[in-house]
């Protein structure tokens, strides 16, 4: 389950007009009758929402952190990997790594996909060799990311 702090909030949050309160009562009663050998997987960004009876009916919490420099880089490698993209110089590369840092790898392979895809309507020459990732673009995406 994804987004798992929609369905799973604390009963006593601010805003609740009841409604979640049985939701999550609900909730935890079918969490109560499933079979031992059953295997329940929910992710969130917002721990600090989901329900304190909730959560402990998870076995295993595993947070997965932000990337650091050198994943981000792996990141970067990998996703234009078969792509005929690149950057025009390695300092591109380092200045899109820092900019970067703090991002998701989900958000950062978004910026990624997304500044490739308006890169190509940029080609004047469509026999061109290489083709190069329009940095100024993908500045301005990741820049968006972090507000």
């Amino acid at each position: 389950m994804d987004e798992f702090d929609s369905i799973g909030k604390v009963r006593d949050y601010s805003q609740d007009h009841g409604e979640m309160k049985r939701v999550v009562n609900t909730i935890l009663q079918l969490f109560d009758y499933l079979p031992q050998d059953s295997i329940v997987i929910a992710a969130t960004n917002q721990m600090q929402m989901i329900d304190e009876a909730l959560l402990r009916r998870f076995d295993l919490k595993i947070n997965l952190g932000l990337p650091t420099k050198t994943q981000i880089q792996e990141l970067v490698e990998k996703t234009l990997a078969k792509s005929p993209f690149q950057f025009k110089t390695k300092k591109e590369l380092t200045e899109i790594v820092n900019l970067s840092d703090g991002l998701s790898f989900y958000l950062i392979q978004k910026a990624i996909i997304t500044s490739i895809k308006r890169s190509l309507f940029e080609l004047n020459d469509s026999k061109q060799q290489k083709l190069y990732i329009n940095t100024t673009i993908l500045k301005n995406l990741l820049q968006k990311e972090k507000v």
